[in-house]
C-alpha cells in the first residue's frame, strides 16, 4: 500500500506528464496553424527535408565562357531530393563561396569583414567541427536559405565571368549581363533538379542584375526579390548631387580586389589548376581593377566613353530597362533600408513609382550591411518565403492581398513602428516649410546657431556669413561605407560646430517626418562653384545630435530639368556638362534639391536641426579652394532659405 506522501508524489507525476503532453500537443497543433502575415509565416508548406548538400561545377555559355556554380539540394537523412524543385538563383560578382581558411588553417577573411574576437573564435570552432567549416557558402551567408531548402527549394549561385572560379572577363554592362542571365535561366530550367520555376534573390549588384534579368522576359523567371538596388546609379551612389562619392568608389575597388584572394575551386578542380587558369585569364582586368576606371572618368551624366557611349544613360544604368521590365510582367518584391548606401530608400521608391508589374516594397531601419538579415525589426526570411511560395509554388498565402508598401518609422514605439501604404508619397503627407532664422538657440556652439522656424523671415537683409571649412564630415563609418559592417555615425555636434546650423525650439508634441525633405537654399559667394551638404538631425535633451538623413548638390549642377522617368515630383538635375552654370560672383543663387527619404518620429522635447556644410571630408571629393571661399547664406524676405518637410499628422 502507498502511504499518503507516495500517493501525492504519484498524483503530481501524473499531472506533470499530462501537462507536458498537453504542451507538446498544443505546440504541434500551433505549428500546423496557418499563419501568413507580414514577417510571420507557417503552415502553408511543410519542411519535408532536414538538411542540404552543396556541390559545384562549371556550366558553359554559348560564347564558350565557363561559369562556376554552387548547387544546393535539400536532403532527408543525408539523401538529396530526387525530384524537380523550384529554384532560387543568385548571379553574383562577389563569389559564390568564400574559402575562409587555407590549408594551414589561416583565417583569410578577417580583414574583409573587420571581425572581432568572438566572430573569429566562432569561425575557428566551426572550422574544426563542420565539414563545410573552411568555407562561407551561400547558406551560411543568407540564413533564410536553409529554411527554404528544408521546404523544398533548390538553390544555385553562379559566379559572373571574370570573378571567382569563372573564366572570361567581367563586363559590367547591364545589357551584357541580361544576355548572360537569360542563358543561365534556360540552362537551369533544363536540369533534372528544376521544375521550370525560378526566382532570383540577392542584394546590391546581385539585385540590379535581377532587374536586367526581368527585362529579358524569360518564361522560367517567375519572380524576383531584389534587395537594395540602384535605379539611377549616377545620382544614387556614384555622383550624388554631382559630387564624386570617393568612399564608395574606394571601398568597392578595395573589397573586390580582396575577393581575388579567397575564391573557391569547383569540386572537380581538386588541385586548383582550373581556378589558377581562370585567374590568369583575367589578370589585369579583374573586377577591382576595372572599377577604378568606371567612375572617376565620367563625372557628368552625359559623359561618354571614347566610343561615344553615354554610360550613365545606357550600359551602366537600369532605368532604361523600364519598358522591357514592365512588358515582362515579372513580379518584384523590393526591399531596402532608410540608411542604405543606394540613396537609402529613394532608389526603390523610384522603382516602385515606375513599375507596373505586380510589386511590393519593404523599407527597414537598416543600412546596406543589415538590410538582408533578420534584425530586431523583422523576420526577413519569412517575407522571402511567403513571396517565393506564392509565385514559385502557387500557394495562395494572401501576400498579394496586403498593402503593397511596408515601411518602418524610426523612433516610434514597437507597436506603431511598422506602417502600410498603397501609394508613395503618403496620402496624408502635409508639406510644411521650416525656415532658416537668426539665433541664438543656445543648443550648439556652431558658427551661427540659428533658429529653424515655421514662420518665414520678416527682415530684408538677413544672412549668415561663413568661411568654408573643408574638415567638416559626417564621419568615416557613414552609410556610404556601411557594406561589410554597420554604419556608426558620431555625435554630429562635432560636425555641427564647424558648420551653419538651424535648430527648432524643443518640440511641444511629437513630429513625424516621412518622405523626401526638399531644401531651398539661397546664397552668395565669389567662388565659381561649391558643394553643399545638408543634414537632418535630432537633438536630444543632453544636446547630442543624431544623424537622420542628408542631401547633396554641387552648385554648378543646380539647373532643374525634366526627369526621364517618374521622379515623384522631386527636383531633378540633369547633371549634364552642357547644363553647368558657374556661380555669378556676388549674385544670389537658389539651390533646390531633395534629401534622401526618411521616416522618423521626433519625440516631444527634442529638437529638429538642419546643418549646412560645404564639404564631407571622409566621404565625398570636394575640390579645395585656397583661400577658402566666403559665403553668405541668405534668409531674408526676398531670399527665404528653408527645408520643406513631409509631416505626417498625429495618429
Amino acid at each position: 500500500m502507498l502511504n499518503t506522501t507516495s500517493k501525492i508524489a504519484v498524483v503530481l507525476l501524473v499531472v506533470a506528464v499530462v501537462a507536458v503532453t498537453v504542451f507538446f500537443l498544443y505546440k504541434r497543433q500551433a505549428g500546423r496553424e496557418k499563419v501568413s502575415r507580414f514577417g510571420e509565416y507557417q503552415g502553408y508548406s511543410e519542411a519535408v527535408y532536414d538538411g542540404n548538400e552543396r556541390r559545384s561545377d562549371y556550366m558553359t555559355l554559348s560564347n564558350g565562357t565557363r561559369l562556376a556554380y554552387d548547387l544546393y539540394l535539400p536532403t532527408k537523412k543525408g539523401v538529396p531530393a530526387d525530384k524537380p524543385l523550384p529554384v532560387l538563383f543568385k548571379y553574383t560578382p562577389y563569389l559564390r563561396t568564400f574559402t575562409i581558411f587555407d590549408q594551414a588553417g589561416n583565417n583569410l577573411i578577417a580583414g574583409l569583414f573587420n571581425l572581432g574576437w568572438k566572430e573569429k573564435a566562432y569561425l575557428r570552432v566551426r572550422y574544426w567541427f563542420d565539414k563545410r567549416g573552411h568555407l562561407i557558402d551561400a547558406v551560411f551567408r543568407t540564413k533564410y536559405l536553409e529554411n527554404l531548402l528544408k521546404h523544398g527549394y533548390a538553390v544555385i549561385v553562379v559566379e559572373r565571368p571574370g570573378t571567382g572560379a569563372s573564366f572570361g572577363i567581367m563586363n559590367a554592362s547591364f545589357e551584357v549581363g541580361a544576355k548572360e542571365v537569360n542563358e543561365i535561366l534556360n540552362w537551369i530550367a533544363a536540369q533534372d533538379w528544376c521544375n521550370g520555376n525560378i526566382g532570383m534573390y540577392g542584394d546590391s549588384f546581385q539585385a540590379m542584375i535581377q532587374f536586367a534579368a526581368a527585362a529579358t522576359g524569360n518564361p522560367h523567371l517567375k519572380a524576383i526579390f531584389p534587395t537594395s538596388s540602384g535605379f539611377d546609379t549616377y545620382s544614387s551612389i556614384s555622383y550624388p548631387g554631382g559630387v564624386y562619392n570617393k568612399t564608395f568608389a574606394s571601398f568597392f575597388s578595395w573589397s573586390t580586389s580582396f575577393l581575388e584572394q579567397v575564391p573557391t575551386p569547383v569540386d572537380s578542380d581538386r588541385d586548383g589548376s582550373l581556378l589558377a587558369q581562370a585567374r590568369k585569364e583575367r589578370s589585369g582586368s579583374t573586377l577591382g581593377k576595372q572599377s577604378e576606371g568606371w567612375l572617376r572618368p565620367f563625372p557628368f551624366r552625359d559623359s561618354a566613353t571614347s566610343e561615344g557611349s553615354k554610360i550613365w544613360e545606357g550600359p551602366a544604368n537600369l532605368y532604361p530597362f523600364l519598358d522591357r521590365i514592365n512588358q515582362s510582367g515579372i513580379p518584384v518584391y523590393m526591399t531596402t533600408g532608410w540608411y542604405d548606401l543606394f540613396s537609402g530608400a529613394s532608389e526603390m521608391f523610384l522603382w516602385y513609382a515606375n513599375l507596373t508589374v505586380p510589386k511590393r516594397l519593404l523599407v527597414r531601419p537598416a543600412d546596406h550591411s543589415e538590410v538582408e538579415k533578420n534584425q530586431f525589426d523583422l523576420d526577413f526570411g519569412a517575407e522571402a518565403h511567403r513571396w517565393f511560395d506564392y509565385w514559385l509554388k502557387g500557394i495562395d498565402n494572401g501576400i498579394m492581398n496586403e498593402p503593397s508598401i511596408y515601411y518602418y518609422v524610426t523612433g516610434a514605439s514597437k507597436k506603431e513602428a511598422w506602417r502600410t501604404s498603397v501609394q508613395w508619397p503618403l496620402a496624408n503627407e502635409k508639406s510644411t516649410r521650416f525656415y532658416f532664422g537668426e539665433g541664438k538657440t543656445g543648443s550648439v556652439a556652431s558658427i551661427n546657431d540659428g533658429f529653424l522656424r515655421a514662420e518665414p523671415p520678416g527682415q530684408k537683409d538677413g544672412a549668415d556669413a561663413y568661411t568654408v571649412d573643408y574638415a567638416t564630415t559626417s564621419g568615416k563609418y557613414s552609410r556610404w561605407y556601411a557594406v561589410n559592417w554597420p554604419r556608426n555615425y558620431p555625435d554630429m555636434r562635432s560636425n555641427d560646430q564647424k558648420a551653419l546650423t538651424y535648430t527648432t525650439s524643443p518640440l511641444e508634441t511629437e513630429v513625424e517626418v516621412t518622405g523626401h525633405p526638399v531644401a531651398h537654399l539661397w546664397l552668395t559667394t565669389d567662388a565659381s562653384d561649391l558643394d553643399v551638404f545638408v543634414y537632418l538631425e535630432e537633438v536630444d535633451g543632453s544636446g547630442r545630435s543624431t544623424y537622420i538623413t542628408e542631401g547633396t548638390l554641387r552648385a554648378s549642377h543646380r539647373k532643374l530639368s525634366k526627369a526621364p522617368y517618374n521622379n515623384l515630383g522631386l527636383p531633378y538635375h540633369s547633371h549634364y556638362r552642357s547644363d553647368l552654370e558657374q556661380i555669378p560672383a556676388g549674385e544670389p543663387i537658389e539651390l533646390v534639391f531633395s534629401l534622401l527619404p526618411t521616416s522618423y518620429r521626433f519625440p516631444k522635447g527634442s529638437r529638429m536641426r538642419i546643418t549646412v556644410a560645404f564639404a564631407d571630408a571622409d566621404n565625398f571629393e570636394t575640390p579645395v579652394i585656397d583661400p577658402a571661399p566666403k559665403i553668405r547664406l541668405l534668409r531674408d524676405t526676398a531670399h527665404a532659405s528653408f527645408v520643406e518637410f513631409p509631416i505626417i499628422p498625429g495618429r
